[in-house]
């Protein structure tokens, strides 16, 4: 799990840190904490094209940290966010999966030992 987790939380955390809530909203029904979501059990094709799109959003996230310089305005620091975000949700969905099931994949790896040990198994190779 310690593998899946660093090279994945990089990504969700970038993605958190860019508000994307209000962007994978687009691809999710909104919870409600009275009744939890039913997740859809994660097909081997899912876990294939998650482990292709984590990369890829990892990969932006580290552009974008090489990027920023500290000097940035509020405007500047936004500007560079959104575009990351768009990146990443463009690059979620050129591997096949919509934004919201990118998200409901990764936090089943990181509650789910199957999911985990399927996930790390495609990412080893």
């Amino acid at each position: 799990m310690n593998k899946l987790i660093s090279k994945a939380l990089t990504s969700v955390a970038a993605v958190a840190l860019m508000g994307a809530p209000a962007a994978f909203a687009q691809g999710t029904a909104p919870a409600t904490e009275a009744a939890p979501q039913q997740v859809a059990p994660v097909t081997d094709t899912e876990v294939t094209q998650f482990v292709a799109a984590n990369e890829k959003v990892g990969s932006i996230a580290a552009d974008m940290n090489e990027d920023l310089s500290g000097d940035e305005t509020k405007a500047e620091l936004a500007e560079l966010q959104e575009s990351a975000q768009t990146q990443m949700i463009a690059a979620i969905e050129e591997e096949g999966l919509t934004a919201g099931r990118f998200t409901q994949i990764m936090q089943l790896a990181q509650t789910d030992p199957d999911v985990n040990a399927r996930v790390v198994s495609e990412m080893d190779g």
